[in-house]
């Protein structure tokens, strides 16, 4: 019994740390991946729309049921998105030069997936046809068009799109745009299909949307990734750390379920203390002089803003984004710049 106490104990601090983490950057580094023209790719994203079917439709709502409990947003696996969230995604896939990830919403096509699977020559053929290979066998075996989910494969460069929720989604593509940006995409990609490893991706992406939504003061995505993004990554933590500790412990069943509610409560417990602190922070200072003077790490709640001169930064944390630095004088999006030169 102690030692289960002790498992969750520990499952649970460690979604509080990583939920805890909040960032920004100074200035946010936009993707810039296809100056070269190596990899041809459309000036806009591509979305492809799943047929709806009643049949399906009610077995999704009735299955994403305990996703939006945990998440508490009605949006969360709606199987839907519509025409703001889209625009939203839409624009982020566009100023950071990944127009070339396809976008699947409610959309199930396995053949389609094999297809990208051997087509996606960024990815290096061992890792395609290895953990490449199960991912499709995933998407295939269990449908997001059912069981919702939302997700980037790296392997086939497609995003999963099952939630109207800007924030998860953008979260997602920031994989990509990190994926993007990585000399050994493949490595990276196989590196974070591993429990508790996983995180290191997660944390990157939550930095990034994070970042991307201060850059424009954009305060209903940031306010948003904190209400919904953070108790998702909570779960991821609690299910990585449920199991790395079922290698050296034997843990019943029950506790899987045990730690995902936890997770979630942590990240909701985070979140909600990170909205009201960036609230009261909001309402105290003008956004050029917040930038100015950050607050001190000694007196920073969970989950406070930090700014890093540097780029991307986690409180308490080494940096961890390599993503090719950019000239400061390159702050406009590739998108902004490529209407400029039209």
């Amino acid at each position: 019994m102690k030692q289960r106490r002790w498992s969750l104990q520990m499952i649970l601090l460690l979604a509080c740390t990583v939920c805890g983490a909040g960032c920004a950057t100074a200035p946010y580094r936009f993707g810039h991946f296809h100056s070269d023209r190596v990899h041809e790719t459309p000036d806009q994203a591509v979305f492809v729309f799943g047929q709806p079917s009643k049949t399906l439709d009610r077995m999704a709502w009735v299955v994403a049921l305990p996703t939006r409990l945990l998440q508490l947003h009605p949006k969360v696996n709606s199987h839907t998105l519509s025409a703001d969230t889209t625009e939203k995604l839409q624009a982020y896939l566009q100023e950071n030069d990944i127009t070339d990830v396809l976008v699947r919403v409610n959309q199930y096509d396995p053949g389609g997936e094999w297809r990208r699977l051997r087509q996606n020559t960024r990815i290096a053929p061992g890792w395609r046809y290895t953990f490449g290979t199960a991912s499709v066998i995933g998407y295939t075996l269990i449908p997001g068009r059912v069981f919702g989910g939302d997700a980037y494969n790296p392997f086939t460069n497609s995003l999963y799109v099952n939630s109207d929720v800007a924030a998860m989604l953008i979260t997602e593509a920031a994989y990509a745009k990190d994926i993007h940006s990585r000399s050994l995409p493949g490595t990276y990609a196989a590196i974070n299909e591993f429990p508790v490893l996983t995180l290191w991706r997660h944390t990157n992406a939550v930095n990034d949307t994070l970042g991307y939504a201060l850059k424009d003061d954009d305060w209903e995505l940031e306010r948003e990734t904190y209400r919904t993004v953070y108790p998702l990554m909570g779960i991821h933590a609690a299910l990585g750390g449920q199991s790395a500790i079922s290698h050296v412990a034997a843990m019943p069943m029950i506790t899987i379920p045990i730690s995902v509610v936890g997770g979630a409560i942590a990240g909701h417990t985070v979140g909600q203390t990170t909205i009201a602190h960036r609230e009261r922070e909001r309402m105290s200072l003008p956004p050029d002089e917040l930038a100015a003077n950050p607050p001190d790490d000694a007196n920073d709640p969970p989950g406070a803003i930090r700014v890093s001169s540097s780029g991307v930064r986690l409180v308490g944390f080494e940096e961890i984004s390599d993503l090719e630095s950019t000239p400061a004088s390159q702050e406009a999006s590739p998108a902004k710049r490529r209407s400029s030169v039209e």
